[in-house]
């Protein structure tokens, strides 16, 4: 009876791993990890291109060593085609970080110490201290779905596979994220005196309103509760309209739309009112680039950039 029980629990098992073994044209389960400097990663920061997201053993071993120095040698490859590349291991930051200097890796390597993002990708694999994470990967589209899953991977060959699947991807979609149109993702919410509002309904109580200029010369007591902070806009992102430059004067910041969670017109230009409170950001290299070819100009390192629940354009 026990041999009997054994063997269904392990074809129980098994039928299991086989369902849930690829991801593919599932929607891709969200993250937040640090990475080797201290930098969150959050999936919805890569909402609008692919991504490129592969597990790995073990930092220093020979084949993970093999596979992100081919990540590496075609890391402008793939960005050109709108791509960025994510690592992520059990490793810790400092062993990231020996490993990014020791191989020059372009491309930052996320810590998933507790196994989470491992179980939520169904990749991690050994138990106790032989944990770790099955070298697979993941191509994500701009909407955040698994394009491909790589459940077997030859790290000799592995990165040119990539390439090509993600080549294909893209000529079946037939559309880039940056020729998408964003004239269906837009929703004015209400309409205030003439003054056209996106995202959450304007807010009723009284409110402090100030001006950016304002705001930004004693950023701490705007960080901690929503204000209204008034400005005009300069740009808007030119891939979706997900976020907007507030400018007063000679000083400016970014508004992100609360992770993209709504949509401004494309050429929204004029007076602005924004819902939302500061916070300090630090932008690293790739990410001011990102911005730039979305119409954002010269972007600081280190500065305040507004998170905004809505957003209240005037018509004139």
């Amino acid at each position: 009876m026990t041999k009997k029980i054994a063997t269904l629990l392990t074809l129980i098992a098994f039928n299991f791993m086989a369902l849930a073994s690829s991801m593919q044209g599932q929607p891709a389960p969200a993250f937040n990890l640090q990475d080797q400097s201290g930098q969150t990663h959050q999936l919805a920061d890569y909402q609008d291109q692919w991504l490129v997201l592969y597990f790995y053993p073990k930092n220093d071993t020979t084949g993970c060593t093999i596979e992100a120095k081919a990540f590496r040698d075609n890391y402008q490859v793939l960005k050109e085609a709108n791509a960025d590349v994510l690592g992520v291991s059990l490793d810790d930051a400092e062993s990231h970080q020996a490993f990014i200097k020791k191989y020059d890796l372009p491309f930052n390597l996320l810590v998933d110490e507790n196994k989470q993002m491992s179980r939520d990708y169904g990749v991690d694999g050994g138990m106790a201290i032989f944990s770790y994470a099955k070298r697979q990967t993941f191509i994500i589209d701009p909407k955040g779905m698994v394009a491909k899953h790589f459940e077997k991977v030859d790290p000799n060959t592995h990165a040119e596979e990539v390439i090509a699947a993600l080549k294909a991807l893209q000529k079946e979609n037939q559309v880039t994220v940056s020729q998408t149109d964003n004239q269906d993702l837009v929703q004015i919410t209400e309409v205030i005196d003439g003054a056209a509002v996106f995202g959450d309904k304007w807010p009723q109580k009284q409110f402090i309103k100030v001006k950016l200029g304002v705001a930004l010369q004693e950023p701490i007591q705007y960080q901690k509760m929503n204000f209204v902070i008034t400005g005009n806009i300069t740009r808007v992102c030119q891939k979706k309209g997900c976020w907007m430059i507030l400018t007063d004067g000679e000083s400016f910041a970014r508004v992100d739309f609360n992770n993209h969670s709504f949509f401004i017109p494309k050429d929204s230009t004029g007076k602005a009112e924004v819902y939302g409170r500061l916070v300090k950001k630090e932008l690293t290299e790739e990410q001011r680039a990102h911005f730039a070819a979305e119409g954002s100009g010269e972007l600081p390192e280190l500065s305040y950039e507004i998170v905004a629940d809505s957003v209240k354009i005037s018509a004139t």
